[in-house]
């Protein structure tokens, strides 16, 4: 049985669902097999030229599809979204922060 949209939103992700949702992402449309490169919490993508800014609209969209969330254009930056670890940590707030607003009757964007 498909699941409801609001059993999408309160749906938890764990820190290393997330990690390795971005990880296999970028493997597979990023990197495209190209570099042997191993992508720790710390590597940074955009500041170490793994991903360029192209890279990014597709990390976004992906982010964006995958776990149901919407950025604004002025969290679109490196330093939000430069390692897994600020990712996950992104991500982590968007959900917590929808999961609430569904909760209390409050638009999702």
């Amino acid at each position: 049985m498909p699941e409801s949209e609001s059993d999408l939103l309160s749906r938890k992700y764990s820190t290393m669902e997330i990690k390795a949702a971005v990880r296999q992402f970028i493997a597979e449309n990023v990197l495209l097999g190209v570099h042997q490169t191993t992508i720790e919490d710390a590597t940074p993508l955009v500041t170490g030229g793994l991903i360029d800014s192209i890279g990014m609209i597709g990390l976004v969209a992906f982010l964006e599809s995958h776990f149901k969330v919407e950025f604004d254009p002025r969290e679109i930056n490196v330093h939000n979204l430069d390692t897994l670890g600020q990712i996950e940590e992104l991500i982590r707030k968007k959900l917590d922060g929808e999961a609430g607003a569904a909760g209390s009757g409050q638009k999702i964007r």
